[in-house]
């Protein structure tokens, strides 16, 4: 349906052209002014596609609001009528971009054949805006994913720089498996609706999704915490977020997305928090101190397990800082926490190390912690202790790692089309979900939600050009049982449609 606004100060002629308007039945929705003042106003208030309008009139001519109202609405369409049928008239007309004149008495017959061409322009020109915005649209996600991937080009249009640089902030959605493939039109429409996020948004894989966000929020633990609940009320479905720091400039949304993925690993350590933010960081870790000596003492094993230099670290000063406080502390309650603590570590370390002269047996560690009086020096063996540990990880044979990595790999390559999931994936080499996608990122120098997403696109990409399957069916053969989810994807990785690249691109 379009606007149209009949503009005349003869009462009898607006009533006769919104009858014959009517009678014609075409999709318009009609309102009258009686003079170029009153309709420069309504236009103000309802922007009308469509400006029929009488020449003569009292006050203003029709060619002065003609160019009026093109200077507020440029995209409205002008018709002109007029009993004068004067040369100069016509010729004013077309220099104001006027689309037709008609003149008086109206010829119904040639008022419909005038406005269906109008309305013809129009559907035109509104399907080449939404080809632009959407190919537009297209080409920021690309850009986008290559901001997150490091592997953005240097010869962007200044228009998507422009783009990119509106963004201030991401979330990182972690949501149910296929959730994204089930309800992703609906579920982002929903956002920005419902929500008022102002967002681009980019599928990760069919469980993790980034909404990067045109507005900060500077309370982001606040937001995040709105965003959990809308998720789960209207979806009835779990869900974790992790939101980034603002930021200024495109050049830091690979900063942004190391952020929240290094924040979301904590949802393995402490599975009930749900909504991880730059702000509530605090928080997180008064999470991890509640924790009784028992379940970090376990926590930490298991980081020693996995060789996790960096949890094992990050545990540990938990534990110190919850013993640094002095307050309701017992001396002999601390040396035993810290005893078992060395217990615990000990056997971690090499045969090399054990045999080292500067590295004592376990007994005279723990004989040291006893007669220790102050809780710095305690603490100091332990951190020793866990030092020399570390370097063993770095100096540990890069085959062992190096084949878990090969391993992850190859079952990727070979069963890109079912279901995969870190913690699938994990299970199949031993290791835990967190440690093997950090293991695996700082390898490939990709997540494994981001391998897998890059083996499935380019063997769709193998299947486009060499089989003229359908694109429908190639899809349900990498791994995608949605069709629309697939384009979508596929649009995101390559910036143009299956349909388009096949067609476009060689091999």
């Amino acid at each position: 349906m379009y606007k149209m606004l009949i503009v005349d100060d003869e009462r009898t002629e607006r009533e006769c052209i919104h009858y014959l308007i009517k009678s014609s039945n075409l999709p318009l929705e009609l309102k009258e002014a009686e003079s170029a003042s009153t309709a420069l106003e309504l236009l103000k208030e309802w922007p009308a596609d469509i400006l029929f309008t009488d020449i003569r009139m009292p006050a203003s001519s029709g060619l002065v609001l003609a160019k009026q109202a093109s200077d507020l609405l440029p995209g409205i369409k002008v018709i002109l009528f007029s009993s004068y049928a004067e040369f100069e008239y016509a010729r004013t007309a077309m220099t104001l971009g006027v689309t037709n004149y008609i003149l008086k008495p109206v010829v119904p017959k040639e008022l419909e054949s005038t406005l269906k061409d109008v309305i013809q322009q129009l559907a035109e020109e509104k399907d080449t805006r939404i080809r632009q915005f959407t190919q537009q649209s297209y080409t920021l996600r690309y850009a986008l994913q290559g901001c997150i991937s490091g592997t953005l080009s240097s010869e962007l249009s200044d228009e998507i720089i422009q783009m990119l640089n509106e963004f201030h902030q991401i979330v990182l959605l972690d949501l149910p498996p296929h959730f994204l493939e089930k309800n992703y039109t609906i579920f982002y429409e929903g956002l920005r609706s419902e929500m008022q996020m102002d967002m681009e948004t980019l599928s990760l894989s069919s469980t993790q999704s980034l909404l990067f966000l045109r507005s900060e929020h500077k309370d982001a633990y606040s937001f995040g915490c709105r965003l959990h609940t809308y998720i789960t009320e209207n979806f009835q479905s779990e869900c974790y977020l992790s939101i980034s720091h603002p930021i200024n400039g495109y050049s830091h949304l690979q900063d942004a997305y190391a952020f929240v993925e290094q924040q979301m690993e904590q949802r393995f350590w402490k599975p009930e928090v749900k909504v991880f933010s730059y702000d509530c960081m605090e928080q997180a870790e008064q999470l991890y101190e509640e924790l009784d000596d028992n379940s970090l003492l376990t926590m930490i094993k298991r980081n020693l397990y996995d060789k996790d230099s960096v949890n094992l670290l990050k545990n540990l000063d938990l534990l110190f800082q919850k013993y640094r406080n002095p307050v309701n502390q017992s001396q002999i309650l601390v040396k035993f926490v810290f005893s078992n603590l060395i217990t615990t570590m000990y056997p971690f370390l090499s045969e090399k190390d054990k045999g080292h002269e500067d590295v004592k047996s376990l007994d005279t560690l723990i004989t040291e912690l006893y007669i220790q009086q102050d809780i710095l020096e305690m603490i100091n063996i332990v951190q020793s202790m866990a030092e020399t540990i570390i370097k063993g990880h770095d100096t540990a044979p890069a085959a062992d790692v190096r084949r878990e990595i090969l391993s992850t790999q190859d079952y990727i390559n070979k069963n890109y089309n079912r279901d995969l999931s870190v913690e699938m994936l994990a299970s199949l080499v031993y290791l835990t979900p967190d440690y093997l996608n950090r293991l695996f990122k700082k390898s490939t120098g990709k997540s494994l939600s981001q391998y897998i997403r890059q083996v499935r696109m380019e063997k769709a990409s193998e299947l486009l050009h060499t089989t003229n399957r359908k694109v429908i069916d190639i899809g349900a053969s990498v791994g995608y049982a949605n069709y629309s989810y697939f384009c979508q994807s596929f649009r995101e990785y390559f910036g143009k449609s299956p349909e388009k690249y096949r067609q476009e691109e060689p091999l």
